[in-house]
């Protein structure tokens, strides 16, 4: 589980109930219409925007975010690729890499190796893989891209719920009785539409983004590392290559011991 994301998510819960309370208005902030208005109309220009598989990968995108990252840490990658850099260096070069974990960053080092034994040429190897990287990052930034669509949308909606709520306001102005229930009404509506952008849909596209960035990193170093042993690069020097990489992550601990083995 990624702590980060619930915790954040739970310390947001209860700000915001907090300040409900607090302020004495917790009674009075639910109402149907703006919940219908903001929810309601951001799900449904969402639709409009995207495509039905797009949709799906952007929820399936939501749940990830719950769940600890699939991508190796750099430290793992790293100790992964000396490995089988010790393995080549024994066996015969790059050839002796078949056994390779299918399963390792969700399939990619068993690709890259395969693919520099089918080319044997370090360009045409490096050109492959790195747009293979780049149509995976695209990919992900689609899903990033579908909350953020939805924080723009849903203070939208939660204006058109405000601009109900005026409405009924000025019909009712001869009533004074219902001028504060029709202004609770514009300004809740208001309300959700900013929270629902500020507390969920923007932090969502960001980690999203996030873990996008970090799957790229560790993506780049798998790719540098095979191209360093099919040039026949030693363990330690591809060690010490790859460390540097470590930095640009902020030496995120392995969360466990290496996956596997070449």
């Amino acid at each position: 589980m990624d702590m980060m994301t619930i915790v954040g998510f739970l310390l947001g819960a209860a700000v915001v109930i907090w300040g409900a309370f607090s302020s004495g208005v917790a009674d009075k902030i639910l109402n149907l219409h703006g919940l219908i208005i903001v929810f309601g109309g951001t799900i449904a220009s969402t639709v409009i925007n995207t495509s039905y598989a797009r949709f799906l990968a952007g929820a399936r995108a939501l749940g990830d975010i719950f769940a600890s990252p699939k991508t190796p840490s750099v430290d793992e990658a790293v100790r992964m690729l000396v490995t089988m850099a010790e393995t080549a260096q024994k066996q015969g070069g790059i050839m002796a890499l078949t056994t390779t974990d299918p399963a390792f960053a969700g399939g990619f080092l068993k690709r890259a190796v395969g693919v520099a034994m089918v080319s044997s040429q370090s360009k045409e190897t490096r050109d492959i893989l790195e747009e293979e990287i780049r149509r995976r990052r695209l990919d992900v930034q689609e899903n990033s891209n579908l909350y953020r669509t939805m924080g723009v949308l849903s203070p939208m909606f939660g204006l058109i719920g405000t601009l109900f709520g005026i409405i009924q306001t000025l019909s009712n102005i001869s009533d004074p009785t219902m001028i504060g229930r029709s202004m609770a009404v514009a300004i809740t509506s208001a309300l959700f539409g900013i929270g629902f952008s500020n507390m969920f849909c923007v932090p969502v596209a960001n980690k999203i983004r996030l873990r996008a960035m970090e799957e790229t990193l560790v993506l780049q170093i798998l790719l540098e590392g095979v191209l360093d042993i099919m040039g026949g690069k030693t363990p330690h020097l591809i060690d010490i290559h790859l460390r540097g990489y470590q930095l640009l992550e902020g030496s995120r601990p392995a969360e466990g011991p290496l996956r596997a083995k070449a």
